[in-house]
């Protein structure tokens, strides 16, 4: 799955792991997968990470393909809302 270049920032490590408590929470007859969670990178300026607060999400479906979730970032409130975006959407982010 391609993503972006290099290993995870930190912002899309929490955000992939927001994805990967939800689905976990949704429990196996939701069909989901939460080994296979794949995150849109942080915004970057310049080579400079930017704080983000929408990041796009690729959960593999334990039957094949995968579906996009959202993850939005509240900072001020301190938390992070997950919702299911778009059905067999693909497994590739291309950001």
């Amino acid at each position: 799955m391609a993503v972006g270049c290099g290993a995870e920032d930190a912002q899309q490590e929490a955000a992939r792991e927001e994805v990967q408590a939800h689905v976990r929470g949704l429990g196996v007859a939701s069909g989901y997968t939460d080994e296979d969670v794949h995150c849109s990178d942080a915004h970057g300026v310049w080579f400079r990470e930017e704080e983000t607060d929408e990041f796009t999400c690729a959960v593999r479906r334990i039957d094949g393909g995968c579906d996009w979730f959202v993850v939005r970032v509240e900072r001020e409130r301190q938390r992070a809302t997950v919702a299911l975006d778009e059905r067999d959407a693909g497994c590739v982010l291309g950001f």
